[in-house]
């Protein structure tokens, strides 16, 4: 029997090829110069998740077909790794369900506002297609979502619901875990362990503790072949994405 990563809290075992002492170095040296701010809340958060991110890529590589691991500039035929952008996620939309993203414009919410506590849930992750249906996975992609960051001074996000793979997998009040960067003013939500492999639904909805502006966005990273990667829009296409290069003139 293979190997497995397992996930207690996504109930999942992840079966995983381990990365080869070259590509182990060159993730080492990349990750240690990740652009995020050397003082801030957000990249000490990410190093000290580095162990993990390092399982989701053997994991991704064994989902992504044993491709070798390029890193965070992955040439063709190879899987790299980037933060992860709202297209690889559904959000892909302009707000009407049937354009694709505007060329390189990343939008993070459709909502402004999502309902307070005692009035449900606002879809966030989700299909192109409609809010509350899952988006799946794209099959060339493989999501290492890690936390939420709500960059606003005044945060408002109480609740965050989280379906992988199957209904209902956790309600997640972040009230007691929000980390708050005196720096920057954002606040962080750690995420439970998980991962998004290709071609699984996700669905992801968020209530606020009181009316007011989301300003959110997910972090963490996608490891994926590299021309899904370099894609410069993502447009909808069914329940998922499929990635369209910037067109030429």
């Amino acid at each position: 029997m293979a190997d497995t990563i397992e996930l207690t809290v996504q109930k999942a075992e992840f079966a995983y090829t381990p990365l080869t002492a070259e590509e182990r170095s060159l993730f080492e040296k990349q990750f240690a110069d990740l652009f995020y701010p050397p003082w801030s809340l957000e990249r000490e958060f990410i190093l000290s998740r580095k162990d993990f991110v390092i399982d989701g890529i053997q994991a991704a590589k064994r989902a992504l077909k044993d491709k070798a691991f390029g890193g965070f500039n992955a040439s063709a035929g190879e899987i790299g790794i980037s933060p992860i952008r709202p297209g690889h996620v559904g959000l892909c939309h302009d707000g009407s369900y049937t354009n694709a993203e505007a060329d390189n414009t990343w939008k993070w919410i459709k909502n402004a506002t999502a309902p307070t506590y005692n009035t449900g849930f606002d879809g966030w992750i989700h299909s192109p297609s409609s809010d509350t249906t899952a988006f799946s996975v794209h099959k060339d992609s493989f999501i290492i979502p890690l936390y939420i960051v709500e960059e606003s001074a005044s945060p408002k996000l109480q609740t965050i619901k989280i379906d992988v793979g199957r209904s209902d997998i956790l309600y997640y009040d972040v009230s007691a875990c929000r980390l708050r960067d005196a720096r920057t003013g954002i606040s962080l939500i750690p995420l439970p362990k998980m991962f998004w492999p290709p071609e699984t639904d996700v669905l992801v909805a968020v209530q606020a503790k009181e009316a007011g502006t989301l300003d959110i966005r997910l972090g963490g990273f996608t490891v994926a072949l590299a021309t899904f990667l370099d894609a410069t829009v993502y447009q909808p296409d069914g329940n998922t994405v499929k990635t369209a290069t910037k067109a030429t003139t």
